[in-house]
């Protein structure tokens, strides 16, 4: 039998209308054969089983969408809806393309062809779970975007599980240090303590849940061999796991004393309400992050004020090493290179969070310029994170390339998270024009995780100012070194010309009194000469008056012509000290003991019974000299050293001699010279004496310094007077100058010197 014209119209009408009811539906919509073959499909039903386009189901059996679990409701489903007609709210789980199980209602009809027949059935499925509970959910999760803390999280998240979805035993656990531990429970007679290890060492079904990051559900505890006991009788447990970027954070547990208490719906909801957990604690640790890093960088401000404000090189590598310390790193190490990437000083290591002995240790075990330079180039070029590098210390090539010169962390690696205590962190302190002017090194971090790009984003900030800081410090420590070095040169200066201007004053004196001395040479040359023809004549009558009168006058005359004869001598002498002191010094060397030159000037000399003279060495050296010269050095010196022991005393003569020099010196038991003094003993016509032209002493200076030696006085009041005579041994040059002309070749010299 055909069907009529009319009713084959009306049959298309009818799947053009569900053609467009397919296309436009939000819901899945799903037409299948009467053996369960998909025949078409709603944009929905693509989207929700997780397919691309309509080609990807068509053909398909119903059965491929449904987990193999709920095949056998599914069959009777399909019979009750033959008999009845349809069917409703049928809760299945269902499989999306990757095998992804999800829970939805479906509520299917029987279709029928234009002669009533059975030709297949049409479905509708929606994902319904506990609408009630989801409603509550939603409200948890308005609630918990505004939570501030961690403890306000995990009490909301745990009034969800308790009260909102009636879970009897709830606990919220999370990773901390490589470990799973309680952080909130409810409805546990006694409080959980569980602390797990996150490598599985110790068990537990929340540890496997956290490293897998799936989802577990046990039915038994007892059929579970990694089953961990909080309390007693526990039976069922369902574990979900809190993750953020990819990455378990925490747990949601929850027990039960019933075998099998949980299903696929408690899990779907614990998911959900994980799902919450997770956005509000990144959203906590989001704005904590903001609060820290704006606290981070405030403190990077206030001590970049601090290290600009110093001028002095180490403090500003301190507020640079204590600002880093502060921003949540243990230790800091900063070391200024020079521009072969050398460390010249041990005050160039600046350090935070170590000691001084950890210190020395850099120190003495710094590396090369050459092998700092190393540790920017390519080979590290792997190890980089921004402008710092991060060396793993699992690496081998790492732990071969810096065992020897590290400072090894005291911390454990269960202090850690997924930071090695002996990890290396490092960055260059460069400047804009790529130069390098320090390292800066940092590890042992607070919160024990390796480094980001974003954790590491305020230090990024902070390096190149504290490179430029760095360098403008080297900068003015240099120009205070050279603003120190030209006022020392300039008070050298000023030292020098003050020096040359007194030089030039003291030439001048000593200029005019050389003329003043050549005058009086000059003067007493002609004097000398013209007053010794006289002195001559009274001593010729002196003498022809004592032979006539002989004995025939009376003592009186007789003392009186004595007394002409030693103002004669007296005379006489001092005519010869100026003509001696005026004329040019010529010495006749020859061999002589020093000795007998010695004994001969004491003879001399006139000693007074009251005075004992004594040689304190046998000594008596041969030595090349003027004797005569040298004998009236002797005969002066002995002559002043009597006069200065009018009452007696001892005189000791004390002979020196080396392979260069000899010595002589005279001490007495006198009155001794005051200091001031002692400086004027050797300057011409100076005499501390009643009579005298105060000419003996510069006499014998100056013939002692014509054999090329020295003559030296030391005297103290009240204990005597000690005048030392040293005179090379081999001195070759003969003659001396005048005081004057010596004067004036000195004058000379430095006038063309200055």
């Amino acid at each position: 039998m055909r069907p009529s014209r009319t009713s084959q119209r009306d049959w298309a009408g009818e799947e053009a209308r569900l053609r467009a009811i397919l296309e436009s539906s939000p819901d899945a919509i799903t037409i299948t054969d009467k053996d369960g073959r998909i025949v078409e499909c709603s944009n929905a039903t693509v989207e929700l089983h997780g397919f691309l386009t309509k080609s990807d189901l068509i053909g398909r059996s119903a059965f491929d969408l449904i987990a193999e679990k709920d095949h056998g409701k599914a069959r009777k489903k399909l019979e009750q809806t033959l008999e009845q007609g349809s069917v409703r709210n049928v809760k299945y789980s269902f499989l999306k393309k990757d095998g992804t199980e999800f829970l939805a209602e479906l509520s299917a009809s029987v279709l029928k062809d234009y002669s009533g027949h059975p030709a297949g059935f049409m479905a509708v499925t929606r994902e319904r779970v506990r609408e009630e509970s989801l409603s509550a959910l939603n409200v948890h999760g308005r609630k918990l975007n505004t939570a501030s803390t961690l403890k306000e999280v995990v009490e909301l998240i745990l009034d969800a599980m308790g009260q909102t979805l009636g879970f009897e035993h709830a606990a919220f656990m999370v990773v901390e240090k490589n470990q799973l531990k309680v952080v909130g429970q409810r409805g546990y007679p006694t409080p959980l303590t569980l602390v797990l290890p996150l490598d599985g060492s110790q068990g537990g079904i929340t540890v496997r849940t956290a490293i897998s990051r799936q989802p577990t559900l046990v039915f038994d505890t007892r059929q579970v061999a990694d089953y961990v006991e909080g309390i007693q009788g526990i039976r069922a447990e369902l574990a979900v796991p809190i993750e953020a970027e990819e990455v378990s954070i925490g747990v949601l547990n929850v027990e039960s004393r019933k075998l099998g208490a949980f299903d696929d719906d408690d899990l779907n909801l614990l998911q959900i309400l994980a799902s919450h957990a997770s956005t509000a604690i990144s959203n906590l640790q989001r704005r904590n992050e903001i609060e820290r890093r704006s606290n981070q960088l405030a403190s990077l401000m206030k001590s970049s004020v601090k290290m600009i404000g110093s001028t002095d090189l180490h403090q500003r590598l301190l507020s640079i090493a204590e600002a880093i310390h502060d921003l949540g790193w243990r230790r800091v190490v900063i070391s200024v290179r020079d521009r072969k990437m050398k460390i010249m000083n041990r005050e160039d290591i600046v350090t935070a969070g170590l000691s001084a002995e950890e210190v020395d240790f850099l120190w003495n075990h710094r590396s090369s310029g050459k092998k700092a330079l190393e540790r920017f180039g390519p080979d590290y070029e792997r190890f980089r994170i921004g402008n710092f590098y991060h060396l793993p210390w699992s690496n081998p090539w790492v732990r071969e390339k810096f065992s020897s010169n590290t400072v090894p962390s005291k911390l454990q690696q269960k202090d850690m998270v997924d930071w090695d205590p002996q990890d290396l962190l490092y960055a260059p302190l460069r400047l804009a024009d790529g130069r390098i002017v320090g390292v800066l090194s940092i590890d042992d971090p607070l919160d024990g995780r390796r480094p980001t790009r974003e954790s590491l984003a305020p230090l990024e900030l902070f390096i190149h100012p504290a490179a430029v800081a760095l360098e403008n410090a080297q900068l003015i420590k240099r120009l205070n070194k050279m603003q120190q070095q030209l006022k020392a040169d300039a008070e050298l200066l000023e030292r020098k010309v003050e020096e040359r201007t007194k030089e030039l004053r003291d030439s001048q004196r000593r200029l005019l009194r050389a003329e003043r001395l050549a005058t009086m040479g000059e003067l007493a040359r002609m004097v000398g000469h013209d007053l010794r023809n006289p002195l001559t004549g009274i001593a010729v009558a002196t003498y022809y008056l004592k032979s006539k009168l002989k004995l025939k006058t009376s003592p009186k005359i007789r003392e009186m012509l004595e007394f002409i004869e030693k103002d004669i001598e007296y005379s006489n002498k001092i005519i010869s000290d100026l003509l001696e002191y005026s004329k040019e010094m010529k010495l006749e060397r020859k061999e002589v003991q020093v000795k007998t030159v010695i004994e001969e000037a004491i003879l001399l000399a006139k000693v007074p019974k009251n005075v004992q003279v004594e040689f304190a060495s046998a000594t008596s050296p041969k030595i090349k000299v003027d004797a005569g010269k040298m004998k009236r050095v002797f005969v002066n010196i002995i002559k002043n050293s009597l006069d200065a022991m009018p009452t007696g005393g001892k005189l000791t003569v004390e002979i020196g001699e080396s392979a260069q020099w000899f010595t002589v010196a005279f001490s007495d038991e006198g009155t001794g010279l005051p200091e001031e003094l002692m400086k004027d003993m050797w300057q011409p016509l100076f005499t501390t004496k009643a009579k005298g032209m105060g000419l003996g002493l510069p006499i014998c200076k100056r013939i002692v310094e014509a054999h090329g030696g020295e003559i030296s006085i030391q005297s103290q009041l009240g204990e005597g007077t000690t005048i030392t005579i040293t005179i090379p041994s081999s001195f070759e040059v003969e003659g001396g100058e005048s005081e004057w002309l010596k004067m004036e070749e000195s004058l000379l010299s430095m006038t063309k010197t200055a």
